[in-house]
């Protein structure tokens, strides 16, 4: 018996689960889909489904948002709010973000058919919050087209153009041509109204559009950019181009509350190649209209066509009622409106987004704080253990270098003593004499890499590429420096600086120049490190040569002359030993080779 119980019970709960719909009714799901592109079709499939038989509030919220929208696309005025906030309040309820940007956007368009501003633009700022959060960029740009519309209608020129603007950008990305046109005809509009000026930049603008409502053959938007043109050629007194933008306006025109305006330019077209019966019908015919902007444009019209057939009181009378029904209009703007209302909509939302991101604001604050150090101490001690390795290197390097120096020192000590203290045969003593010379050239090398491994050089190079890339350096050469450059320069080059002070009366800065010179570094680059100009290294060294030293050749270099320097050096120092000639005649053809290279390095550095 329970088994029976539970087997029916598991059956019924099938059952209703199975009736249980959760996707949406598929007759409104296909009047949906033909909204955009047969909204006559949409409306007339919409109007034949029985809105009692909509049982689900989704079904009923649904039906109630399609059926406001529908309308809209059929140009049907509405000003009836009831049926958009069984949508509204539905989609709030469920936080349907795609359905809620819908709704709240067409319940700003009713609004806005109410002429009541900024209400309806309170509903298109929350409209757009929620299009924003789904990247519907089709629906943020029909928004933001309306915002700016309304910015346009309260002669807010400046602030409709920046929005129409942002309408082009999401129109052109999203591949819209009709919501393309309708913005650059609306910014070819504010245009009109800056004046003579920028009547051409108007009419490059509403052209434009005119082509793109052509090429779609949108009627709808073709008799909105016919009606831009024929208003701008009125303006710039081209009567006849008035006259048939204004007549292609009213043969394409879909929307009957449109007709009024479309008559009243036609009319003024009319006046202004001075055919005024035809005028004065379609003026007639625009004052049907309920905007009290468009009867006041006629009505001024026809004051000034009675003006031209004399009839004087017929004028004054229609020049009253001019005043009147413009004076009503102004009263209407709700310009201070819009912008109270949208200060007020900008400081809740910041508001509200603020409370909403605090949280998330103080946690991602933590999270970016917390990684931030780890990344820094894991830097940190990467840095620091390159340092260690890298001072560790040069402290073998260097170690390496002197335990080879002094086997060099001792090896050659030792050739040295055996040539002069034996006598060997001339092809002995020359093989022996070639073994010295290599010995010689070994340590030359082991002196140059100690020499470019030192502390002072690397802080040089560090200089110079800092300059290069930045024009400047953190770093700079103090005294210290330049006493370790003048100690490794006479590592290297057996006393130089101090043979140079004894025989030159050379100044502290001159001997500093001096070691420079001695190195592998342009002479481009020594600005850098003496911290002076290009021509300042020129006055130095020219002054040098011909006031310390005396050489007045000027095709000798300072470079040349310490070379020489050295080279004379050499042969003095082994000029006490048998082989003078083989080796003064070696290190003349080194300081041969040693001319020539500096001679490149200095053309190559000039270039």
């Amino acid at each position: 018996m329970k088994t029976t119980i539970l087997a029916m019970l598991l059956l019924a709960s099938c059952i209703l689960a199975a009736c249980t719909r959760s996707s949406p009714n598929i007759q409104l799901v296909q009047a949906d889909s033909l909204i955009q592109k047969f909204p006559d079709s949409a409306l007339h499939f919409l109007q034949g489904i029985q809105p009692k038989g909509l049982h689900l509030a989704a079904d009923r919220a649904y039906y109630a948002l399609l059926l406001t929208q529908v309308k809209d696309k059929n140009f049907i005025h509405q000003t009836e709010d009831s049926l958009i906030r069984i949508a509204v309040q539905y989609y709030d309820s469920t936080k349907n973000t795609a359905m809620q940007a819908r709704a709240h956007y067409y319940l700003g368009c009713i609004w806005r058919n109410k002429d009541d501003h900024p209400e309806a633009l309170k509903e298109f700022f929350k409209a757009i919050t929620y299009s924003k959060r789904i990247f519907d960029n089709s629906l943020t740009g029909h928004i933001y087209n309306n915002i700016a519309y309304l910015y346009y209608l309260q002669r807010l020129n400046e602030q409709a153009d920046s929005i129409y603007q942002i309408t082009e950008k999401l129109a052109i990305l999203e591949k819209d041509s009709i919501l393309w046109a309708d913005a650059l005809s609306q910014r070819g509009m504010i245009n009109i109204r800056k004046g003579r000026e920028c009547y051409q930049k108007a009419e490059e603008k509403i052209l434009h559009a005119f082509n793109i409502s052509c090429n779609m053959n949108q009627r709808s938007m073709i008799a909105k950019t016919a009606y831009s043109l024929s208003l701008l050629y009125g303006r710039m007194n081209m009567g006849e181009k008035a006259v048939e933008f204004a007549k292609l306006n009213i043969n394409n025109q879909d929307n009957s509350n449109a007709l009024d305006r479309a008559y009243l330019v036609l009319g003024d077209a009319y006046y202004k190649i001075s055919q005024y019966d035809s005028a004065s019908i379609y003026l007639n015919k625009s004052l049907h209209s309920e905007d009290h902007y468009t009867k006041a444009g006629a009505y001024m019209r026809l004051a000034d066509i009675a003006k031209k057939q004399g009839l004087l009181e017929k004028a004054l009378e229609m020049e009253r009622k001019y005043s009147s029904y413009l004076d009503s209009a102004q009263q209407k703007q709700q310009s201070a409106e819009i912008v109270t209302a949208e200060k007020n909509i900008l400081i809740q939302r910041k508001q509200s987004e603020f409370k909403a991101n605090l949280d998330q604001v103080y946690y991602y604050i933590a999270i970016g704080i917390v990684i931030f150090l780890t990344l820094f101490l894991a830097l940190w001690k990467r840095h620091k253990k390159e340092v260690i390795n890298f001072k560790r290197k040069e402290i073998e390097i260097n170690k390496q270098t002197e335990e080879l120096l002094q086997q060099k020192n001792e090896q050659i000590n030792f050739l040295q003593k055996e040539i002069a203290l034996h006598n060997y045969s001339q092809t002995e003593k020359q093989i022996l004499e070639e073994e010295l010379y290599t010995l010689k050239t070994e340590r030359q090398a082991l002196l140059k890499e100690s020499y470019e491994h030192s502390e002072v050089y690397v802080k040089m190079k560090r200089i110079i590429q800092s300059y290069k890339k930045t024009d400047k350096s953190s770093e700079y050469f103090d005294e210290e420096d330049w006493r370790q450059l003048i100690a490794e320069t006479d590592i290297r080059w057996n006393n130089i600086t101090i043979r140079l002070a004894t025989k030159y009366p050379l100044s502290q800065d001159e001997i500093h120049l001096c070691c420079l010179y001695l190195t592998d570094i342009p002479t481009s680059h020594f600005r850098y490190i003496m911290e002076c100009s290009r021509d300042a290294i020129y006055k130095k060294t020219k002054k040098i040569l011909e006031q310390k030293m005396k050489y007045t050749d000027k095709s000798m270099s300072l470079r040349d002359i310490l070379e020489k320097l050295l080279w004379h050096y050499k042969i003095f120092c082994v000029n006490g030993n048998t082989g003078f000639k083989f080796e003064s005649r070696i290190f003349y053809f080194i300081h041969l080779q040693n001319e020539e290279n500096y001679e490149r390095k200095e053309s190559s550095s000039a270039r």
